[in-house]
């Protein structure tokens, strides 16, 4: 197995060497920091008190920079630039020494005033357009906006009305003399009017027009006439704009400085990562003190490196009661990829086993069989293979194109022997990719090859039924490897006992099935002793899994408990009947590929020009069996995981551990060369 032991340290440093012995930590990446200002300072250590580490000034600057990085890019966005390169190498002393490079930092800032007036006058500019167009809108208005507030003898307001109602307000004219309604211009379902009244008619005038929808623009503080407003207006947006371009000039200039700025940014995250770590320490005016999980292979290598620093001592000490170790992993290279399952399902406990190593056998060969094509195979695993290389180009983490690759590889195996070659008809493979397939077609009762109409090993049932049996298998493991991880917790007895329940029930009542409603007797005689003694391996196997699953209750309880747990071999059973979803992703797969085959078929020779058909053609096999590798991929990977997850961790593994989680800075935008 390969979770690693773990001891628990303390680092006692000078406050001169603080900075020295956080860089050397977070350089080592081995070292998992506890944050005491969480905890509870022992007695022992009362004379301590928590660090305290300013770090606004510094996160308010790292967001600045963040934002002019994004603003560069985007004035920049349709210039011609370099193809993709992979990020910058720099030693770490490199990288912190931008942070003191007086320039840089200035660009930096110039940077960032740029980009807050570009914003500025941005909200200006939308600001002006939005008023332009609200002056657009009244541009016939015949007054000064001031008249439309005046008071007096006489009142003027303006606004919209409908046009069905312009005649009933013109009604109102003849019926109420001090009242005049102008229309100043025609819109296609509204009218622009100006209404003009006495100011002893104007209550009963604005009450009889807003019952024929009349409504009144406010035009706020606005004085001048419409188109004088409207030249004003106009005036201030051109000067913006050429405010803007200005600005987007020395954006322009300062974005050749783009790779720097986003190597200071780095640096800045760095500095902030290890100021942070700072606070998680104890400390007087003289002294910090660091506590942390280390593996305990790893334990002296790190305490010569932080000796030679000098003024610093660490100390290996015990775990708090009650205290949970982490539980780092460190794989063999075939299985690493798949600690990106582990880790999304959860740690190891420091009683479970590694599940990594466990799962990655039975993943990679389920994988395979839910994309069951070996041309599918190839070319994921080709492409897999590239997305590898560049990822490790880029110095990121390839793990995921790791394990696709691997399930590539699986496919090529399992579809080589399935027949499965981009959904070509077996009958027109060539002879040499048919004879692996016939291997397993020849398994088949009453297979010819040759005749029409035989189905393949592929698309029988016998396929279906073979998934099943390796789900069975691998949930005997499961049952195993939990019957060895309880003998190793020291329940022995108990272990020994229950899990043979399970192995007998298992190996009693699956044959016995499949014997009886699936495989028609061919697996052994009905009527002979075998059958009993899966019966009776069945009835041993049920019988211990009553009375163990009852033994931690009393009385009657024992009972109650012992059916809920012989009850599960009903849940064993679903979880059997769970992998039956192998054979359907790989059905699913071949019968699209097929179909996309046939599609291209008719383009070809259908289409009355025989040039586009044969384009059409290659277009619907190329994206079409693209767009298929893609859905097998995906449901490969999340239907692979779930037998994972649910059937098989569900026999033996909590995943309820304290991950390990080293101190280390990983930066966006450059590569950090450390030693």
């Amino acid at each position: 197995m390969s979770l690693d032991a773990v001891s628990k340290i303390e680092v006692l440093c000078h406050s001169l060497r603080r900075e020295q012995v956080l860089n050397t930590i977070e350089a080592s990446g081995k070292v998992n920091l506890i944050d005491l200002s969480e905890l509870d300072i022992p007695e022992e250590e009362s004379f301590l008190k928590p660090a305290s580490m300013n770090t606004e000034d510094l996160v308010e600057e790292i967001s600045s920079l963040e934002k002019a990085i994004l603003f560069l890019q985007e004035e920049t966005k349709g210039s011609a630039s370099a193809p993709r390169s992979p990020p910058p190498s720099l030693r770490e002393e490199e990288l912190m020494r931008l942070l003191e490079d007086k320039l840089l930092l200035e660009d930096a800032r110039r940077a960032w005033f740029v980009a807050v007036q570009k914003a500025k006058l941005e909200g200006a500019e939308k600001e002006l357009l939005q008023e332009e167009e609200f002056l657009l809108f009244w541009q016939g208005l015949p007054v000064a906006f001031e008249e439309l507030r005046r008071k007096g003898d006489s009142r003027m307001v303006a606004g919209i009305l409908e046009k069905e109602a312009i005649e009933k307000a013109h009604l109102l004219e003849k019926d109420i003399p001090l009242f005049h309604l102008e229309v100043i211009h025609r819109e296609k379902k509204m009218e622009k009017v100006v209404v003009v009244t006495h100011e002893s008619v104007t209550g009963e005038v604005m009450q009889a027009l807003g019952e024929q929808g009349f409504s009144q623009q406010d035009f706020g503080t606005r004085t001048g006439m419409v188109q004088e407003q409207l030249e004003e207006v106009r005036r201030e947006i051109e000067l913006i704009g050429k405010r803007m371009s200005a600005l987007h000039d020395r954006a322009v200039k300062l974005a050749s400085e783009t790779g720097r700025f986003r190597a200071l940014l780095d640096a800045a995250g760095l500095l902030l990562k290890r100021t942070v770590a700072t606070r998680s320490a104890y400390s007087t005016s003289h002294v910090y003190l660091f506590k942390a999980w280390i593996r305990t292979a790893d334990l002296k290598d790190f305490t010569e490196s932080l000796g030679r620093l000098g003024e610093v001592v660490v100390e290996e000490i015990e775990p708090e009661e009650g205290e949970i170790p982490p539980s780092p992993l460190t794989e063999k290279t075939a299985a690493a990829p798949y600690t990106i399952l582990t880790d999304m399902y959860g740690q190891p406990t420091r009683q479970d086993p590694d599940p990594t190593p466990l799962l990655a056998p039975f993943y990679a060969f389920f994988f395979g069989i839910c994309i069951g094509d070996a041309g599918y195979g190839i070319a994921l695993a080709l492409g897999c293979a590239a997305g590898w290389y560049l990822v490790r180009r880029r110095h990121g983490n390839p793990r995921l194109f790791q394990l696709l690759f691997q399930g590539g590889l699986a496919s090529i195996i399992v579809g080589v022997f399935l027949g499965g070659w981009f959904g070509i008809p077996f009958d027109n493979l060539p002879g040499f990719l048919q004879a692996p397939a016939n291997l397993l077609n020849s398994m088949l009762p009453g297979y010819q090859p040759g005749l029409p109409g035989q189905e393949g090993f592929g698309v029988s049932k016998h396929f279906l039924y073979l998934t099943l049996g390796l789900g069975l298998v691998q949930l005997t493991a499961g049952i195993i490897i939990n019957l060895v991880k309880r003998w190793k917790a020291g329940e022995r007895f108990a272990a020994v006992v229950d899990q043979s329940g399970w192995l007998l029930a298992t190996a009693g009542l699956f044959p016995w099935l499949f014997n009886h409603y699936l495989l028609n007797g061919t697996l052994y005689d009905l009527n002979g002793p075998l059958d009993k003694i899966f019966v009776y391996m069945l009835a041993a196997g049920s019988l211990l899994i009553f009375i163990m699953g009852g033994r931690a209750a009393k009385g009657f309880g024992k009972i109650g408990l012992g059916a809920y747990a012989l009850y599960g071999i009903v849940n064993l059973l679903g979880d059997v009947l769970s992998y039956s979803r192998l054979f359907a992703l790989a059905l699913s797969s071949a019968i699209i590929a097929q179909v996309i085959n046939q599609i291209a078929g008719m383009l070809r020779y259908q289409v009355g020009i025989p040039v586009l058909g044969i384009v059409l053609a290659i277009i619907v096999v190329v994206f079409g069996h693209a767009f298929n590798i893609a859905m097998a991929a995906l449901s490969g990977f999340i239907h692979t995981a779930r037998l994972q997850f649910v059937e098989f961790f569900g026999k033996f593994y909590d995943g309820t551990g304290v991950p390990f989680k080293p101190f280390r800075y990983e930066p966006k935008y450059v590569h950090i060369e450390r030693e």
